[in-house]
């Protein structure tokens, strides 16, 4: 509290008198309160009878009310609109959103609050005294807790704000009545502490008439005017703010700074000709100016990014999302300010309307790309956003190869090296997901290769680390002959096939040439080195959330009852004729492929791999129809459609693939593909696939690929494949993540089901399974 802020204005009991004769029905004791706690320019401001009608609102306010509304019609389309309610933190912000939501844009107001009042005398000094709630407005005592409720005997005395605002529709006529309630449950939502909730119900609203209601201009925005004033005013610091008029703005704005810690006290709103010219008066949460010059630049920044971003806001799939994560991006970048970084927001250009477009697409589309890469690597971010031109390219893996190899080049230490590497994966991840979130790749295939070819670069040179490490102490791996023994990894799944899809796992086998001992400093088996090395490479590799970018060994032999590293001899004994390998692991290694390490090793697999699988021998497909289903009760659960393992899902195409591969590779080689794309042109070429079941498998292949990568994003993880519901939000982003136009949402549930449709006529399971059964297999 300052010497200004706790001096009693002198009370004019005959004004007192003449506002009782305008009602008769308002207390003496509210009216001398709103007298004493009111500047000077609120009357200066308003008549008689207008403070008259506000304390008439004002009177009203208690434990069931917490916000009331008035208006004047002053011509069709334009009010007068006075919001009265009880002050909070940041309130303004709320208010704001509520009349844009509404459809009503201010173009000019003055928001008043009442001063703060000094602390209540002690008359017990034994009592607990008395502490100020910033958020609240009011004294309490220090046991009350700040989310408690109004009650009638403080409800004369807490804070309350009075908002006058001449609003233009936009649109129709709002409903009042609807308006006043919105208002007075987010107020109610504040004083009990939940705020986030408040803040969540508020900026959905403004989202929603945005998206309907507003479209994106190609045209920049003009440069915007920012002035402050720390010399007129010994209690607040004056900011003034010229320009152009864009929706939702101080709702965006006064958001952004209540999360800062800056209090609104007074605002003069002017909008003339498109143009705003906008006065706020304002402290630091402590009722302080804010005069420091790092406070001013953060000010300065956060008023320029926020009407550049709300220009360009509605163009994001979810613009909800990218408001809470663009708020958090100004927090983060603001946090690393004071702790001395200065450069961060200088890296951005504010002007630059390609980079705001980006980041608003960024930011409303995954969730899990703000808190993975955004948040925990956001050194990576604003150098891409510097250099979008990047992004418009495939990199071929020769160049990201001899990056990768520069990145390592100067690695002091074995830990040094993994921190380099890893470093080089984020970064390169999430430049191929920039380029796929940005529209500039438009083949789905394209974005699976870059990111195939990422994960090689990666798991060979994680090999190469590791073993360099492990050789230092136990010396090369040899055999009993002193031949040096090989090691390879090889890709299954997803990246056998060259598929790899945002947040996919990656299905290794990793196989050395044989038994024997290290020669060096410590000897050990070959057996213990080879699976040290497999640990080491998977350590190596850090997976900064489950499933992403992560190795999976499942699908080795005996799985995880298994050694990690099996020799070449236990793969050729386990996947021979009398080995224990089940039908779908022969499935499995249809699209194994060796990605690193010895080439040698790696061909001698893959002959292993041909002999096994491409026997002529017949599937059993009742074994293959039963663990389908098991993955069906799992993941596809209540009827729902799980655009991966449901009826009809991408599971059922690539299986088809599969089966018709083993059923007809032992005679024909050009169908041993390991990617499901050539695999069906190859199958269609030699006339085992209809050229109209083709025409469906591809289709449907691309779209189910495209719609579990949108899923993906959408959610942040790998597992949760289940389809919203059609009427729900999330189906509307899931949508508009995958093109769909605007108003246009609803085409995804069609093709869905079209998709689905022919892929369950062309996969028939009963009669595979029954087919199984009538040949014994």
């Amino acid at each position: 509290m300052n010497g200004e802020g706790s001096k009693k204005r002198k009370i004019d009991g005959r004004l007192v008198q003449r506002l009782r004769a305008l009602d008769g029905e308002l207390e003496t004791r509210l009216i001398e309160i709103h007298l004493r706690r009111m500047d000077e320019q609120y009357f200066a401001t308003c008549t008689e009878n207008e403070i008259a009608g506000h304390l008439k609102v004002m009177s009203a306010l208690g434990p069931g009310r917490s916000c009331g509304i008035s208006r004047r019609e002053l011509e069709p389309g334009l009010w007068q609109l006075t919001v009265v309610a009880f002050d909070h933190q940041g309130l303004f912000s709320f208010i704001a959103g509520s009349l844009a939501s509404a459809g009503l844009s201010i173009e000019r107001g003055q928001v008043w609050t009442w001063e703060e009042e000094p602390e209540p005398e002690q008359q017990d000094r034994g009592k607990a005294r008395m502490k100020y709630d910033f958020r609240l407005r009011r004294w309490i005592p220090r046991s009350q807790s700040a989310g408690d409720s109004v009650s009638p005997a403080d409800s004369l005395e807490r804070k309350k704000i009075v908002d006058v605002f001449t609003v233009r529709a936009t649109g129709a006529e709002p409903d009042w009545e609807e308006l006043e309630r919105n208002l007075d449950r987010l107020v109610q939502l504040l004083l009990r502490g939940k705020e986030e909730e408040a803040r969540a119900k508020v900026g959905r609203r403004v989202i929603e008439y945005l998206g309907g209601n507003c479209r994106v201009d190609d045209q920049a925005l003009l440069p915007v005017r920012v002035y402050f004033d720390n010399e007129s005013s010994k209690r607040y610091t004056a900011m003034d703010i010229e320009a152009e008029d864009t929706p939702a703005f101080l709702f965006l704005f006064t958001n952004a700074l209540a999360r800062r810690g800056v209090d609104i006290h007074r605002i003069t709103i002017g909008t003339s000709r498109g143009k705003v010219r906008d006065r706020f008066l304002i402290t630091d949460s402590q009722g302080r100016r804010i005069d420091k010059a790092e406070r001013i630049d953060e000010l300065r920044f956060i008023v320029v990014l926020v009407k550049q971003f709300s220009h360009l806001l509605v163009a994001s799939p979810d613009p909800a999302m990218a408001l809470k994560n663009f708020e958090q991006l100004v927090e983060r970048i603001w946090d690393d300010h004071e702790r001395g970084d200065a450069e961060g927001w200088r890296m951005l250009d504010l002007a630059d309307q390609p980079v705001l477009e980006a980041m608003a697409r960024l930011f409303g589309t995954s969730n899990f790309l703000w808190e993975d890469f955004l948040r925990l690597q956001y050194e990576n971010l604003l150098p891409v956003f510097q250099d979008l031109d990047s992004l418009e390219n495939y990199k071929d893996k020769a160049d990201m190869w001899s990056e990768c190899e520069l990145e390592l080049l100067d690695a002091s230490s074995f830990e040094d090296a993994v921190e380099r590497l890893n470093s080089f994966k984020d970064r390169e991840m999430f430049r191929i997901d920039m380029r796929h979130i940005l529209d500039r790749i438009t083949d789905f295939s394209e974005f699976s290769r870059e990111l195939t070819d990422l994960v090689e670069i990666v798991i060979e040179q994680a090999y190469r680390i590791a073993d360099s490490n492990l050789r230092a102490r136990f010396g090369p791996p040899q055999t009993g002959e002193g031949e040096l023994c090989s090691f390879a990894v090889f890709a299954l799944g997803k990246a056998g096939g060259r598929e790899l899809g945002y947040a996919s796992d990656i299905e290794v086998l990793f196989v050395n040439s044989g038994p024997g001992t290290t020669r060096g400093p410590e000897v050990v088996d070959n057996s213990e080195y080879f699976e040290k090395l497999a640990k080491a490479i998977i350590k190596t590799i850090r997976a900064k959330r489950q499933g992403i970018f992560e190795l999976d060994l499942r699908f080795r032999p005996y799985g995880n009852q298994g050694p990690l590293c099996n020799t070449l001899n236990q793969i050729e004994e386990y996947y021979s004729d009398d080995g224990p390998a089940w039908d779908f692991e022969r499935q499995c290694l249809v699209r194994l492929r060796p990605i690193a390490g010895g080439e040698d090793l790696g061909n001698k697999v893959c002959e292993v791999r041909d002999k096994f699988v491409y026997s002529g021998k017949p599937l059993n497909f009742g074994e293959l129809a039963r663990l389908h289903r098991k993955q069906q009760e799992e993941y596809a659960a209540g009827g729902r459609l799980n655009a991966k393992f449901s009826d009809g899902g991408l599971v059922d195409v690539e299986y088809h693939v599969q089966h018709l591969q083993i059923d007809h590779g032992a005679g024909d080689p050009s169908v041993r593909r390991n990617s499901t794309r050539k695999a069906l042109q190859a199958l269609h070429a030699g006339g085992y696939i209809s050229d109209g079941d083709y025409a469906d498998l591809r289709g449907a292949h691309d779209f189910l690929r495209c719609l579990i990568n949108a899923l993906r994003i959408l959610r942040g993880n790998a597992r949760d494949l289940v389809v919203p519901d059609a009427e729900s939000e999330e189906f509307l982003f899931l949508a508009r993540r995958m093109g769909y136009p605007t108003g246009e949402e609803g085409r995804l549930d069609l093709d869905m089901e079209r998709h689905t449709t022919a892929v369950k006529r062309i996969v028939d399971w009963d009669s595979k399974a029954g087919l199984s059964q009538e040949t014994g297999s």
